[in-house]
């Protein structure tokens, strides 16, 4: 996902090669192709596969905790300039203050983020079994907020997966539930959240209208003020917000 201010742009995670990055960015009209960090949420697959060659191919500077580095050491080749970061410890990147927010995941040192800038709050929080309290309170201060929504559990059941696969995105810490991410925001978000974008939809176990169906029932009907959209695997989500993001 691409997080951009007027002085400052931000990969959340690195899933794609250099080149479909950059397409990507031409895609939503980003213009010079610039990237100055990667804030990195886990170690799996799909969130560092491109995190070495793009962070050599833009210069930019890798952001992850110490748990994840010691896993993704096979994705970098030593010349890259990465920095550790911590729990609930803020640092600032160009006129972005970055917030790494613990979050219950299979991964050796997950986090979420919530980046600050001008009175503006955007939380990433995708890959989560569950939301707990510590999240929760995270995503009570998002004015943007990007959610996990991986799974219906009928589709899941009766899916091709394997059993053990299956129990792993089922449980507290795997993937979130349509309804139980929709019962979480339901829950947890203010008034002051005004776009809400659905991510992470798996392919095999999911799809938008369900998605759209179990935030509807634990939501009720759109509230004013706010958006409500959903991010697929295979195009760039449109920009978003004051501080634009878009879905690579």
């Amino acid at each position: 996902m691409l997080v951009a201010t007027n002085s400052v742009r931000l990969l959340v995670d690195a899933g794609l090669n250099l080149k479909e990055t950059q397409s990507r960015m031409d895609q939503v009209g980003v213009g010079d192709r610039r990237i100055d960090g990667i804030l990195i949420t886990h170690e799996h697959h799909d969130h560092v596969s491109g995190v070495g060659v793009v962070a050599r191919g833009m210069g930019a500077t890798v952001w992850c905790t110490d748990g994840t580095r010691a896993v993704i050491s096979d994705r970098l080749k030593g010349v890259e300039k990465v920095r550790g970061i911590g729990h609930a410890t803020p640092f600032t990147v160009g006129d972005l203050v970055v917030e790494p927010i613990a979050k219950p995941h299979d991964a050796a040192e997950p986090v979420g983020f919530l980046l600050h800038h001008e009175g503006e709050t955007l939380g990433v929080f995708t890959d989560l079994g569950s939301v707990d309290a510590v999240v929760g309170e995270a995503i009570s201060r998002c004015t943007t907020l990007v959610m996990e929504s991986n799974y219906d559990p009928r589709m899941l059941a009766d899916g091709p997966y394997p059993a053990h696969l299956k129990g792993r995105i089922g449980s507290e810490y795997g993937h979130l539930a349509n309804a139980d991410a929709a019962n979480a925001l339901a829950r947890y978000a203010n008034l002051s959240l005004r776009t809400l974008v659905l991510a992470h939809l798996s392919e095999q176990n999911n799809s938008a209208e369900h998605v759209r169906r179990a935030f509807t029932q634990a939501t009720g009907p759109k509230r004013t003020g706010l958006e409500r959209w959903v991010s697929f695997q295979d195009r760039p989500t449109r920009l978003f917000g004051r501080v634009a993001t878009a879905g690579a």
